[in-house]
């Protein structure tokens, strides 16, 4: 069955492609808000971003405790309303440090609404369709990379960029309309402890199960790949391609196209794109894109690969949520993909802040050899991994058992079937 037959959740796909071009929408404004109206200098423009992604690294599993004890149609309600609050206030900044407090409060709320966004999908649809669901809900995601720019800059062109960061107040406010009506299956709950303890939960569930453990190997190496690009494909574009800031853009743009397009398709396969053995397949794949991407200096080579790249990254990103939505209880979905949040965030950053070393020392061909190769590397590791494969509760298809509870003041864990 097509979960989109449901008019709720079509609802909420439209809801959260509204929502994430909102939130791009406003990224832009920042940087544009900082530079133009307060003069920023590019390392004032890089803490903003930080500002984006330091939080959910910082709060790591405790971010998704929330979701764990209530739900997540809760928290993603009192997130976006208070997201949309700061999206305000950043409107009428008077001076660049506002600026950056306002952005780091919308991201200590946005860091709440990750994880209970990636709990979201298996409380709202059957197993069966849950590939399909995760698929839809993240390509709804991707198109605001391909479109979120283009309707910010356009924002900012015709009035400015106050109107941006109020057009993403606006989407915050259609997706907690989206959100609000959706019933939620119940589950057994298991987060009576302390706080300290009930993140704990979220390390030992994710300890417990080699198979995840793997898959949070190969996702890291990812992550150090997207956050390599940040600073990578702009200063290629400038000085190996010796182009302007809009093909960078339009590189961008045919990205996200190509990232929405192909995202469809992986809705299309449902179960049969949902195992490990995929998952580590386009890891590696998007290692090699990059180093074809960046390896000349041919706008061609280049257009090609950035495509073949967003193509590649749907076969990631929604195979790994299905098979960790599977392979954990529901009860701390929350903290283990805050955890994932958080290992996100401090790969970026670190890869971001290392890129431009990387590059001034080693060109764009070093460079992209040295990024390119660890999602390789990571995705040949788990390939060869001994039951990483296995016929288990990752791999599963629909009706798999979640492995057992992890109590939040146990001690000890016990090993599940991964």
């Amino acid at each position: 069955m097509n979960p989109l037959r449901d008019p709720r959740f079509r609802a909420l796909v439209v809801g959260q492609a509204v929502s994430g071009i909102g939130s791009w929408c406003a990224l832009v404004a920042i940087w544009g808000y900082a530079a133009e109206r307060f003069d920023a200098d590019p390392w004032q423009v890089a803490i903003l971003g930080l500002t984006w992604t330091v939080p959910g690294a910082l709060l790591g599993p405790f971010a998704g405790i929330p979701t764990d004890r209530f739900d997540p149609r809760r928290v993603l309600i009192v997130s976006d309303v208070f997201a949309a609050v700061f999206a305000v206030a950043m409107a009428f900044s008077g001076s660049y440090w506002m600026l950056v407090i306002w952005s780091s409060m919308q991201g200590f709320a946005k860091s709440f609404a990750h994880p209970a966004f990636g709990a979201l999908a298996p409380r709202i649809v059957d197993d069966a369709q849950l590939p399909r669901a995760n698929a839809l809900l993240s390509t709804a995601m991707q198109v605001s990379i391909a479109f979120g720019p283009l309707l910010g800059a356009t924002a900012i062109e015709a009035s400015g960029a106050r109107a941006a960061f109020l057009i993403d107040a606006l989407t915050y406010v259609v997706g907690i309309a989206v959100v609000a009506p959706l019933k939620l299956r119940p589950i057994e709950r298991q987060t009576n402890g302390t706080a300290w303890q009930d993140a704990l939960v979220g390390l030992r569930v994710v300890r417990a199960r080699p198979g995840v453990m793997r898959l949070f190997g190969v996702a890291i190496g990812v992550y150090v790949l997207w956050g390599s690009g940040v600073t990578l494909e702009p200063l290629y574009v400038r000085d190996v391609l010796e182009r302007s800031p809009a093909t960078f853009a339009l590189l961008q743009t045919v990205f996200g196209v190509a990232m929405v397009a192909m995202g469809l398709v992986v809705a299309r396969f449902g179960d049969r794109s949902t195992s490990a053995t995929v998952v580590a397949v386009a890891a590696g794949a998007s290692g090699a894109c990059l180093i074809a991407y960046m390896w000349t200096a041919s706008i061609v080579v280049a257009f090609a690969g950035i495509a073949v790249w967003g193509a590649v990254t749907p076969w990631f990103t929604t195979p790994m949520r299905t098979l960790i939505q599977r392979a954990t209880p529901a009860d701390t979905h929350g903290r283990v993909f805050a955890l994932d949040e958080a290992l996100r965030s401090w790969a970026m950053a670190i890869a971001t802040g290392t890129a431009g070393i990387a590059f001034g020392a080693f060109g764009n061909r070093g460079s992209a050899l040295i990024y390119g190769l660890l999602p390789i590397a990571a995705a040949t590791w788990a390939l060869r991994s001994r039951g990483m494969f296995a016929r288990s509760a990752v791999e599963a298809g629909p009706g798999a058992q979640h492995a057992p509870r992890i109590d939040a003041g146990a001690v000890a864990v016990v090993p599940g079937d991964l």
